[in-house]
């Protein structure tokens, strides 16, 4: 991992225009996702974002929210979704307004990810753009999020939520867990919109009493069909001198970032685990990467760890070299195009055969201590 010293680097505010007719309150626990366009192009991207929690007045407890509104991401001004179906006592998937909710009510610490699916018509060969949200009911099924409007004009645009029928091997009640698709074509380098997306992967998160997990679940779009991955082979082969390899997967943890690496693999850091006593007790931030590789065929995913987790403080300060962001969770990991974003990064330097990834983590929370508001860049060479 590595810091950017480039001098262009900073944060630019979007100023809020105290004439737009609708801006999404404070929240916390949300989730947000992009449709893509449906050109080949970044034009026209909206960006949804789905609930979450308004903590309010301290002591107040707050109140879990179910809105659903879209940032048009070319004029970054905010719309509010509303239904062209007309509400009967059957739908809660809108208010009174005929406003877009979230069906099934309130909901926080959920997932939301972008897939492109096939088209509901005779044509094979289209996708649809569509956001699945998963939360802690979807005990049989997954939630579709589709923009149906036929343009963006005004502040409300119509948009449709589908009950999808899921099977196998369905994860356990959860929140505070995190999932990512996997999308062929990805590793050729192919961005045409077309691209369709194979699967969903969720990792960890919490169960209503706290219990974590670390276990890896991935959604055939094509079937809607759960498989909980086997991870086994992930172990060490038990030898003595490297007793870190014995049990080598990610300690069970929520609030982690996951990302997509290439078509068969994902990337996992940080998140929180309970300390033990000799920790402090409470829950610890971890700062570890991961690497899953995933056999859907199989159902088998195999761990590498990257970069163990480990204290800040107990860095070598005195060595430049050594960058690693404070262990943390509900952060944020994107992929970037460095070639775009980070001109002054050239490629040639020690490890690098000019195919690296570059990932961007920001913000985060180490639990009951900190919020981070910092920024590091991690870079991953495709021969590690």
């Amino acid at each position: 991992s590595q810091e950017s010293s480039s001098s262009s680097w900073g944060w630019n505010k979007v100023s809020q225009n105290e004439k737009e007719e609708y801006i999404p309150g404070p929240r916390l626990a949300t989730a947000l996702a992009v449709l893509p366009s449906s050109n080949n192009d970044d034009s026209n991207n909206n960006a949804v974002l789905l609930g979450g929690w308004d903590p309010q007045t301290a002591g107040t407890g707050g109140i879990i929210l179910e809105d659903v509104t879209m940032l048009d991401m070319d004029s970054l001004v905010w719309s509010q979704y509303a239904s062209t179906i007309a509400n009967d006592d059957d739908d809660d998937d809108q208010n009174d307004n005929n406003q877009v909710t979230i069906p099934g009510g309130p909901t926080s610490r959920h997932v939301a990810v972008p897939l492109s699916i096939q088209s509901n018509n005779d044509d094979n060969d289209k996708v649809r753009h569509v956001i699945c949200l998963h939360n802690h009911r979807c005990n049989d099924h997954v939630l579709l999020f589709s923009d149906t409007s036929s343009s963006k004009e005004g502040s409300m645009c119509d948009a449709k939520w589908e009950h999808q029928p899921t099977t196998g091997d369905v994860p356990s009640s959860r929140g505070l867990h995190c999932a990512m698709s996997l999308t062929y074509g990805l590793s050729d380098d192919d961005n045409d919109a077309n691209t369709s997306t194979k699967a969903m992967v969720i990792f960890g998160g919490a169960a209503k009493d706290g219990n974590m997990s670390n276990e890896v679940f991935v959604l055939d779009v094509r079937s809607w069909k759960w498989t909980r991955l086997d991870c086994s082979s992930s172990a060490g082969d038990g030898d003595d001198d490297d007793a870190d390899d014995a049990h080598d997967i990610p300690t069970p943890r929520a609030g982690a970032c996951l990302c997509p690496l290439d078509e068969n693999s994902v990337l996992l850091f940080g998140g929180a685990m309970p300390a033990t006593a000799d920790e402090g007790g409470g829950l610890l931030g971890l700062n570890d990467v991961w690497v899953l590789r995933i056999d859907m065929e199989h159902g088998k995913g195999k761990w590498e760890c990257l970069i163990r987790s480990q204290s800040v403080v107990d860095n070598d300060e005195d060595n430049n070299d050594v960058v690693r962001p404070p262990g943390r969770n509900a952060a944020t990991l994107c992929a970037i195009d460095a070639g775009k974003f980070l001109p002054n990064m050239k490629a040639g330097t020690e490890g690098d055969d000019g195919k690296s990834s570059c990932f961007l983590l920001q913000g985060g929370w180490y639990p009951f201590r900190k919020t981070y508001d910092d920024v590091f860049l991690l870079r991953i060479n495709s021969s590690e």
